[in-house]
């Protein structure tokens, strides 16, 4: 097949096209190669498709986007629905939910994400358009999901950060197991170097209440390693990190920062944070009865 289709692309005269014998889970090509990963009605037939959409992740420059076509459900459906409609379309056995879709994209690590469905196939099966980005950031690096193996490196930064008395009024950084308490599990997300894997950067968020009226309001902390600082990685997270919050649903990220942290507030007014207030003298720090100024920025699509 693949010797037919060079023989065909040869005779067409199309010689920047390369073709390539492979599996959507193990693509032979190496990280970082490709600006746009197609595909057209296959990951629903493979049986590993964390790994397949992970390959596609791995194989895309920062930036780059993902672009499927494919059969989905728009939920579960019994397996005498499931057959009758793998009779009439086919591609239906391994389909998954519109939710289990977003949700395994969102876990890879793709933003922007959109599931747009087509022609609707009756028993809830219908044809999808998938698309989703891999977050930006400059050469070197990739944004992805904060693993438990990056815990070490992340409270390492974060107590960089604190060591400054600029980033919070806390002075020591919590136990793996107490940051990730107190942190949601998703959107959560490193910058890390693609050659050594080290966390130069990472984001998170923490709900701001357990009451339902404040599920889409969430607060928010950046970190950079000091010695990455002013490279555009706390622009890149935060970038990811909104379109992130658009993905699930959340309509306010905020944030209290104080007012002598010039870069923070620099970094975040610049990505459409608007200063809400000030809280005066909210809390001691090292003695000192700071202020902190209230940041929040406004989803744009969810809740209009």
């Amino acid at each position: 097949m693949v010797e037919l289709a060079r023989r065909n692309a040869e005779e067409a005269g199309a010689a920047n096209v390369e073709f390539l014998h492979g599996t959507i889970e193990a693509i032979p090509l190496p990280g970082h190669a490709v600006d746009v990963v197609i595909s057209n009605c296959v990951i629903n037939l493979s049986s590993d498709k964390a790994t397949a959409l992970a390959e596609a992740f791995r194989v895309l420059r920062p930036g780059g986007r993902l672009g499927v076509s494919d059969v989905v459900t728009d939920g579960a459906i019994d397996p005498q629905r499931r057959a009758a409609a793998e009779q009439r379309v086919g591609c239906v056995a391994g389909s998954l939910t519109v939710d289990e879709y977003r949700d395994l994209l969102w876990k890879t690590g793709f933003v922007g994400t959109a599931i747009t469905l087509t022609a609707d196939h009756g028993d809830g099966v219908h044809s999808a358009i998938v698309q989703a980005v891999k977050p930006a950031i400059s050469t070197g690096l990739v944004i992805r999901p904060m693993r438990e193996s990056d815990a070490g490196q992340v409270l390492a930064i974060y107590q960089a950060g604190l060591d400054t008395g600029q980033a919070s009024f806390e002075t020591l950084a919590p136990s793996w197991e107490g940051f990730t308490a107190g942190k949601l599990a998703h959107p959560r997300y490193v910058a890390a170097d693609t050659e050594s894997g080290e966390v130069v950067g990472w984001i998170a968020a923490s709900p701001v209440s357990a009451r339902p009226v404040y599920a889409g309001v969430v607060e928010h902390s950046v970190y950079v390693h000091p010695g990455c600082q002013a490279h555009g990685i706390g622009r890149a997270l935060l970038a990811a990190f909104i379109a992130a919050c658009e993905d699930a649903g959340v309509w306010t990220i905020q944030s209290g920062i104080f007012p002598e942290n010039a870069a923070s507030l620099s970094l975040h007014q610049a990505l459409g944070f608007r200063l809400v207030g000030t809280r005066e003298r909210i809390g001691c720090h090292h003695g000192f009865w700071r202020d902190v100024l209230m940041l929040e920025q406004r989803s744009t699509a969810v809740g209009r």
